[in-house]
């Protein structure tokens, strides 16, 4: 008995056309093609063979119920990795965990942990500041409290500008080298 091979040499297109006229042998020849294939990249995103081999089925099926959603406008390997993505995806979203964010605090609310590290922050920066030398805590003081310009503080400080912007780059460098971010 000779042996024929009637699906060998059709092209996948025709092959999913005879698929939709219930042809088994034609949705065989798809699986012997694109079978290998389909796990290797389901088990490459979920990295666990059973899963993998359960997506791959699951692909076929679908092929086989949905025959007629596929167009030809992509390869059919190409369509069958898109369902196979799309099946791990939704296997993975199933398995992680569901996690409750924490509600968000409403804006300008004091809940007591913000207000122990508002106060906690405060001793934090208020001991910094009482370390520095008292021309650049003045300084800091009357630039970030007061809002002063540089002129101005050159003014209060009986200094020249050039000596503020030295005052306050030394004491920002200070504070930022003391303070535990």
């Amino acid at each position: 008995m000779i042996f024929f091979a009637p699906y060998k040499n059709k092209a996948d297109a025709d092959l999913v056309a005879l698929v939709l006229k219930g042809d088994r042998g034609a949705f065989q020849e798809i699986l012997t093609r694109y079978q290998n294939a389909v796990y290797g990249f389901a088990f490459s995103i979920l990295k666990d063979a059973q899963e993998a081999e359960d997506i791959s089925q699951e692909v076929f099926l679908r092929l086989y119920r949905t025959a007629e959603s596929y167009r030809n406008f992509a390869a059919l390997q190409t369509y069958l990795f898109r369902i196979a993505r799309n099946l791990c995806i939704d296997h993975l979203r199933k398995m992680r965990p569901e996690t409750m964010p924490d509600p968000p605090e409403s804006v300008g609310a004091k809940t007591p942990l913000s207000q122990l590290c508002s106060a906690e922050l405060k001793k934090q920066i208020d001991l910094i500041l009482s370390r520095l030398p008292e021309n650049q805590r003045a300084a800091l003081y009357l630039r970030h409290e007061q809002g002063m310009s540089y002129r101005e503080i050159a003014e209060t400080l009986g200094v020249t500008l050039n000596a503020v912007e030295s005052l306050l780059t030394r004491a920002r460098k200070t504070f930022c080298s003391r303070f535990k971010f």
